[in-house]
């Protein structure tokens, strides 16, 4: 009984000790990936020219509600800007109104037996298991 036993928390000790070191070296490579891929501190990027990954723009909100966009040399103007943002309001608009039940084809409920998966899944989950 104590050789089993002895036997048992041996295994255990191996297994629970391999999956720490696994575990210890995924950290390890991960965290030299990441420290490969990261980029500098000044937001350029580590890539010849140090481009900047992200284009300085300024948002700003007046006392009315109103909103201005201050763009910094990006090379867009600021009809281009206003345009991009009503693509977007656009956009966000529509796919709202995608979920509409003007919209949808079917009513919810409408085909309970879409597809013979559906059927099969909800049969099985509805009737008791039966050995033949």
């Amino acid at each position: 009984m104590w050789t089993d036993l002895a036997w048992g928390l041996q295994m255990m000790l191996v297994g629970m000790g391999a999956v720490f070191a696994l575990l210890l070296l995924l950290m390890v490579v991960l965290r030299l990936t990441a420290r490969l891929d990261r980029t500098d501190r000044d937001g350029e990027a580590d890539q010849p020219g140090g481009e900047p990954t992200a284009a300085p723009m300024t948002v700003q909100t007046g006392p009315d509600g109103s909103t201005r966009i201050l763009v910094d040399d990006t090379g867009l103007d600021v009809d281009t800007v206003a345009a991009i943002a009503v693509a977007v309001m656009t956009h966000a608009e529509h796919r709202r109104r995608l979920a509409g039940p003007e919209v949808r084809a079917h009513a919810p409920g409408s085909q309970l037996f879409a597809s013979r998966w559906v059927s099969v899944g909800r049969t099985q989950q509805t009737q008791p298991f039966r050995k033949s």
